[in-house]
């Protein structure tokens, strides 16, 4: 009996310690699991901020300049001013000034006033080994109504994101002059990027901004290109862009952007489409008429909204859509842009008020690519013997005449059709947060088949 007895408490002892070598190695399998799949999950989470621009220290960036037109393509064209020389004035100044860098060489794709192909000017790109390709321009519009500076990027991939990562350095600095901000944009036509120079560098590997620094043919933009140290300090502007952007350094200007992060833009998996919708809403609120020394105003609050971008101007007509004020800036109450990006969806603006004439006013908004929508007629009569104004928030019985919709004006590229270009799906598209997620997955799957596998082996050992 005593035998027995000790038999059995033998049995439950070995059992014990038998357990707790399974619970042993389970527990370090999990904790090593824990620990892979924290790191992992740091590193996707987590906002990386680096200059993901930067190449190898023992190589030089090389950076390809573009001053666009030239010879017999003479760009836009206002009053005496040429975007060919303008452009070339400041690709100069944008050299000169990005080779007072260290790690940096610098091509341009013309240095005199002669003509040449976009296949010319890419294939020059890629023959230098190019790390990025600037293509420095100015705009006009049709209806000379539009004004600020933009900059258009590729549509796909790591183009996409290399081009947005440079644009918002670029377009802060060039807002911070007092230039409006048009935005960061893409475009689309038959053949993938509408503008040529993107279409050709994205099929040469190479990332490329067209960089449009102001409007010449609008008065709020003239005084931002009016004489030749404007344009001087644009290339010096673009060039220091280029430095942050690469975080040179330079002992000659005394500067170091080394230590200068951002976090870089995600590369997307997917063709990134322009806006081609109008804003889906818009409503005015209006307060009563007042007056000033000025005459007599009323205030409006404005709300739109669009789900794909941002506004960006707004006009108002008092004959009910038949003629239109000129554009004015999306701003709040006080004339200051709405953070930077512009995004509140509700401004306020005053108009002017006839003592002669009914009015029947409308507003009209316009998105980040120049799609538009109408308010409702807000009907406001005359002023009476008496000196009262009425208002009626009905709508009137003006027709407004078709406005047509509003379509920039380029002289990068026309006679491209804006057809939806094929999507891109190629797995080198696929993002750097998908790879670290089957990275993962991988390495569990590993730990999993290893855990089982001990498992067994020391199973059969103990058995």
């Amino acid at each position: 009996m005593h035998y027995l007895m000790m038999t059995n408490s033998d049995s439950k002892i070995d059992r014990l310690l038998k357990g707790a070598g399974y619970f042993y190695i389970w527990h370090r399998i999990g904790a090593v699991a824990a620990l892979i799949l924290g790191i992992l999950m740091c590193l996707l989470c987590k906002p990386i901020s680096v200059y993901a621009a930067q190449v190898d220290s023992q190589d030089p960036v090389r950076i390809v300049i573009d001053p666009g037109h030239g010879g017999e393509n003479l760009g836009a064209d206002h009053n005496g001013y040429l975007e060919k020389e303008m452009s070339l004035i400041v690709a100069e100044s944008m050299r000169d000034e990005l080779e007072k860098y260290e790690g940096i060489e610098v091509y341009m794709t013309r240095t005199e006033d002669v003509d040449m192909s976009l296949e010319e000017r890419v294939d020059y790109a890629e023959d230098v080994g190019a790390d990025f390709f600037f293509c420095l321009h100015f705009n006009m519009s049709s209806e000379h109504d539009m004004y600020g500076a933009e900059c258009w990027i590729s549509a796909y991939g790591e183009n996409y994101a290399r081009g947005m990562d440079f644009s918002k350095i670029e377009m802060r600095a060039l807002t911070d002059l007092g230039l409006y901000d048009r935005g960061i944009k893409t475009r689309l036509g038959n053949k993938g990027n509408y503008y040529g120079v993107l279409r050709m560098a994205d099929l040469a590997g190479i990332p490329a901004v067209i960089i449009e620094h102001c409007h010449l043919d609008n008065v709020n933009d003239e005084p931002f290109y009016d004489h030749h140290d404007w344009l001087v300090k644009y290339g010096k502007l673009d060039a220091t862009a280029v430095a942050m952007y690469y975080g040179l350094k330079s002992e000659e200007l005394g500067v170091d952007y080394s230590d200068q992060s951002y976090e870089p833009t995600p590369v997307p998996t997917d063709v990134v489409r322009p806006d081609d919708t109008p804003p889906d809403y818009i409503s005015v609120v209006y307060g009563e008429p007042y007056e000033t020394e000025r005459g007599m105003w009323i205030d409006a609050e404005l709300t739109a909204t669009d789900p794909d971008s941002r506004m960006l101007y707004y006009s108002y007509s008092t004959d009910g859509g038949l003629h239109w004020s000129e554009r004015y800036r999306w701003q709040d109450d006080q004339g200051q842009l709405i953070g930077d990006a512009i995004l509140s969806d509700t401004i306020h603006t005053a108009i002017p008020v006839s003592s002669d004439r009914d009015m029947y006013v409308m507003f009209k908004v316009y998105n980040l690519f120049n799609l538009d929508t109408d308010s409702e007629v807000f009907y406001i009569q005359k002023t009476v013997s008496d000196g009262d104004i009425y208002t009626e928030g009905s709508e009137g019985s003006v027709q407004a005449a078709p406005d047509g919709e509003y379509e920039e004006y380029t002289e990068i590229e026309r006679g491209e059709s804006t057809e939806e270009a094929p999507v891109h799906t190629e797995l080198g598209n696929l993002s750097g947060v998908m790879l670290f997620g089957l990275i993962a997955v991988l390495l569990l799957a590993v730990l999993l088949v290893t855990g089982i596998f001990i498992y067994v082996i020391v199973d059969h050992k103990r058995n």
